[in-house]
């Protein structure tokens, strides 16, 4: 009997640590999913009373929020994946009526293109003299 005891509790320690893990961060699946915007009818109150607060405003345009749905999923000792992700981009005109509505889905992200660094031009010698003085003023000449 014990050895039954303790094969069933390893059994569902093992079956409670091998599960996934769902997290779930801004409106739900169904609610983002029912979100009915018509581009210059909806104003920004009606969008706040019928579907709460954004998720967050644009940090660079102040006329534009975003209402987010984003859900992951996990094992212990595994990368954490995306099962789910719906973002709407809304934009408002100087009057709050909604002027463009975007959508965007978890396959949208994978299009995302990052601009090279610029790099200094090899032939503007001023500038890379300038550097190679800040460069070596940082180094310190230290003995053994």
């Amino acid at each position: 009997m014990f050895y039954l005891k303790f094969i069933l509790i390893l059994v569902i320690f093992f079956n409670a640590s091998c599960s996934q893990k769902i997290q779930k961060t801004g409106l739900s699946s169904v609610k983002i999913n029912e979100i009915k915007i018509e581009e210059g009818i909806t104003t920004k109150s009606n969008l706040i009373k019928k579907y709460g607060p954004p998720v967050f405003d644009s940090v660079f345009n102040k006329n534009t929020v975003y209402y987010v749905s984003h859900v992951t999923g996990y094992k212990n000792l595994s990368d954490r994946k995306t099962l789910n992700l719906v973002v709407f981009e809304i934009t408002f005109n100087d009057k709050n009526i909604v002027n463009k509505i975007k959508k965007y889905n978890k396959f949208d992200s994978k299009n995302v293109k990052i601009s090279k660094k610029n790099s200094l031009e090899k032939n503007n010698t001023s500038i890379q003299f300038w550097k190679d003085i800040i460069n070596n003023l940082r180094r310190r000449n230290v003995e053994d």
